[in-house]
């Protein structure tokens, strides 16, 4: 089985019939679309979003009353100023919609049965129990609430979707005399936010029958968590001293829920956002909600990145999110098929129908403290209806397929850039007042770096990668990833020294402060400089080098020279009126070598906004970009080859799986082209036809790509066709043909090895004889970090190469 566990998310959008027969129907449905994922997983849950979780804020334990549920299209609760037009021409932000005429009515009597007979028939069906979901959201989105927005609106300070929308955790409710369950005399004036959602989940939880619940949209990890702002952070200015208040504010708030509601698993959404990101805006003490609140899980990646293209904030976001985990859990993962609300199904229309979305997320791994990988190991699919309650076949069809092979090619090995994640860094300089800037600088530039195409897909926590080097672990043939934060954790700089002096390589990020860091980058100190710019040393790659550095947003101001006694190669610089500070140097140390990116984002926070404004790319160069534009001083070289400079990056990474280089890429625009070179050669991808120029391989770019790389080539231009050819005879498993070599020197990785027979011939006949008899070219076996490779010199024209083992049916050949 792939999952450990599998959510399939629903509303009760499609029980508009209450009847036993009716939810069956349903359920059928439901249980025969995703049959593929439900025997793929142990366990197996519903998670239902039956309105905004203020049907567990009203709840007083009476069965028969009715509640508000998610009948609605749009923003149920519009807090925005509202256009001059008539209700039908309104937005359904403005003015929200019934999915159906006529909606029914529930009662939490009718939804407990919903719960009751999908459970049973799940069983009938599959033999094993259906777990449930509850859900609560801290928005104004999904039902109308008269709780959070008339009786109760001092707990909502979040300000989406206009005005105080969100609710916060650690709020304080005013006195109130209605009876709810765990009230029944009414809340007393004061009752901590957290005190009483425990207690109304607690009893709702129990009487209908739930088995986990779930807190969405970052609810319980911040103020505002969909934006860069919060409770010490106003988008101009950081304000530390109240990172400790805010924290224990907020880390109270889970002590409260966790005292009335003790034992039910908890699921989380998170923020849109990183932890560093998370901390510098919010104090949110991820840590301690990790170590100490009993029985929760990590939140899943964000589904912002199909809703605004922002893939480099999806991943960044998960990978420090997964860096550390609770204990005894994984990592889950969500997919974002259908809305049950705002009329899309981003499967069909934002997707258009192409897994991109699948594959980069399901590519990036973890590593924990003794080197080994951990994949994530939980499904979610938001959701299973779109909003108008419709199922439509098509979707479940084509997305299991795509969710099976990108499981089946997971990570099994760290990739060639590991993010080593100041995890416990980023809180310990948090609390203590410090370095906020640049914490909250660090992830936006892993984040911008990533969405202009840096192609990192695994991460270790700072903590575990100090366990996995005493350990004896080697992360040889990597490139580790690191923030210059690391200055102020000796344990980690020196196995970042004990990498370099095997000889590895790390691309350091971030301001140069303090005398280790300083030491180590070859820089000292020089009179700050910050605003407008150019950057020399990157004409080659862009027509534009102006650059504008905000300190707020990058880390404080440019304040560090290359020390000439160094011997620190410069490779990009930052001018500004006669005075150069470095943007990028190169330095060897020991055997290995540093790269090093200053970085500075490209993006300002307007008074008044919540998220960041891009500055304009026709007028500024994105030094995010320098990220992926030196990865030749590391041993990769990806350039993108576009027909208009201002399109887009595309987003990519790279994995290791059973000993091949997997690339998964997406083009937001597939007008362009894409060049690789790595240090094994050009990638020949299998299946795939390239261009080999200057030792590149040159691939058009497709919307979404998960390639499997065992070939690489370095020799004469041609053109290359990489294919697998029929196996044709008993014992041998794979063929793979590639034709249009000239004068090549080719790497093969194989999938298999252990066990098998090689041969490697030119093509001229295939017969069963060919795997077993002499080769007709001579190979090298060597085995590096990764695994084992033939390298085989001078091949002309085509190769074909052969992998099996001896069987019976193949004695007679003999």
């Amino acid at each position: 089985m792939f999952w450990k566990k599998l959510d399939l998310e629903v509303s009760l959008k499609p029980f508009a019939d209450h009847s036993e027969a009716g939810i069956r129907a349903v359920g059928q449905k439901i249980f025969s679309q995703w049959r593929t994922m439900i025997e793929n997983a142990e366990e197996v849950s519903l998670m239902f979003w039956a309105a905004d979780g203020s049907e567990i804020l009203e709840y007083n334990g009476k069965m028969e009353d009715r509640f508000e549920w998610c009948k609605w299209i749009g923003v149920a609760n519009p807090h925005g100023v509202s256009s001059n037009v008539p209700p039908d021409q309104k937005t359904i932000h403005e003015h929200p919609r019934y999915y159906m005429e006529n909606p029914p009515e529930f009662t939490y009597g009718d939804f407990k049965r919903v719960i009751d007979v999908l459970r049973e028939q799940f069983r009938e069906m599959y033999g094993r129990r259906l777990r449930m979901g509850a859900t609560f959201d801290s928005g104004p989105e999904f039902a109308v609430s008269d709780f959070k927005y008339k009786r109760h609106p001092e707990i909502c300070r979040g300000f989406c979707l206009g005005g105080k929308t969100f609710v916060c955790c650690y709020t304080t409710l005013h006195a109130d005399d209605r009876s709810y369950a765990g009230f029944p005399q009414g809340i007393p004036e004061g009752t901590s936010f957290g005190t009483f959602l425990g207690r109304q989940a607690q009893r709702y939880l129990t009487d209908m029958g739930f088995d986990y619940f779930w807190l969405s949209n970052g609810f319980g990890f911040g103020m505002e968590t969909w934006g860069a702002c919060g409770a010490i952070f106003n988008g101009q200015k950081f304000n530390p001293e109240e990172a400790h208040a805010t924290k224990e504010a907020m880390f109270r708030f889970w002590n409260d829920f966790r005292r009335e509601c003790p034992d039910f698993p908890l699921e989380t959404r998170g923020t849109n956002l990183t932890t560093g990101m998370d901390l510098a805006s919010d104090a949110t003490p991820t840590r301690e909600i990790y170590r100490e609140v009993h029985d929760i899980e990590a939140p899943v990646n964000s589904p912002w990145a199909a809703l605004n293209g922002d893939f480099g904030m999806e991943l960044a976001g998960w990978m420090s999110h997964m860096a550390e985990l609770p204990k005894g859990k994984g990592y889950p993962f969500r997919y974002y098929i259908h809305d049950p609300w705002f009329v899309n199904s981003p499967w069909l229309d934002r997707y258009s129908r192409s897994p991109y979305d699948i594959y980069l997320p399901l590519s990036v791994t973890r590593l924990r403290g003794d080197g080994s990988v951990e994949a994530s190991n939980a499904l979610h699919l938001l959701s299973i209806d779109d909003s108008y309650g419709r199922m439509p076949d098509l979707v479940p069809v084509e997305v299991s397929g795509y969710l099976y092979d990108a499981e089946c090619t997971q990570a099994d090995a760290a990739g060639p850039f590991i993010w080593v994640y100041p995890f416990e860094e980023y809180h310990n300089e948090v609390y203590a007042g410090r370095r906020l800037e640049q914490i909250f600088a660090d992830d936006y530039l892993i984040r911008g770096a990533i969405n202009a195409g840096f192609p990192v897909n695994t991460v270790i926590s700072s903590t575990n990668f100090v366990k996995a080097v005493e350990s004896g672990v080697e992360f040889r043939d990597r490139v580790l990833v690191m923030s210059t934060i690391f200055d102020i954790t000796p344990a980690v700089l020196a196995a970042a020294e004990k990498h370099l002096c095997s000889g590895g390589r790390i691309l350091f990020y971030g301001p140069a402060r303090g005398e280790a860091i300083e030491k180590l980058l070859g820089v000292v100190p020089a009179a700050p400089i910050e605003g407008e710019m150019v950057l020399e040393g990157v004409e080659a790659f862009s027509k534009c080098n102006a650059v504008r550095h905000l300190p707020v947003y990058s880390g404080g101001p440019l304040d560090c020279v290359a020390d000439p006694a160094a011997g620190a190669e410069i490779l990009a610089e930052y001018v500004q009126k006669g005075e150069r500070r470095p943007a990028a140097l190169y330095r060897t140390v020991g055997k290995g070598g540093i790269l090093w990116i200053r970085g500075t984002n490209s993006f300002e926070i307007q008074p008044g906004h919540y998220n960041p404004t891009a500055f304009a790319q026709d007028r500024y160069f994105y030094c995010e970009k320098l990220f992926r534009y030196l990865l030749g001083r590391v041993g990769y070289e990806i350039e993108f080859h576009k027909v208009d400079p201002l399109l887009p990056d595309d987003c990519m990474t790279l994995r290791w799986h059973a000993n091949g280089l997997y690339l998964v890429a997406y083009s937001k625009n597939t007008t362009g082209d894409r060049s690789f070179r790595f240090p094994d050669g050009a990638p020949v991808f299998s299946r795939c036809d390239t261009v080999l120029r200057n030792n590149h391989a040159l691939y058009h770019c497709e919307r979404a790509v998960n390639q499997e790389g065992r070939i690489f080539v370095t020799g004469d231009d041609s053109v290359i066709t990489c294919r697998d050819v029929p196996q044709c005879f008993p014992g041998i498993q794979r063929r793979i043909e590639v034709d249009g070599l000239k004068n090549a020197t080719v790497v093969y990785r194989p999938d298999v090895f252990e066990g098998m027979t090689f041969n490697f011939s030119s093509g001229k006949e295939l017969t069963n004889s060919s795997l077993w008899s002499k080769s007709e070219y001579q190979a090298e076996l060597v085995h590096d970090a990764i695994g084992p490779k033939f390298i085989l010199r001078n091949v002309t024209g085509m190769l074909v190469i052969s992998r099996g083992v001896r069987c019976e049916a193949c004695a007679s050949d003999r």
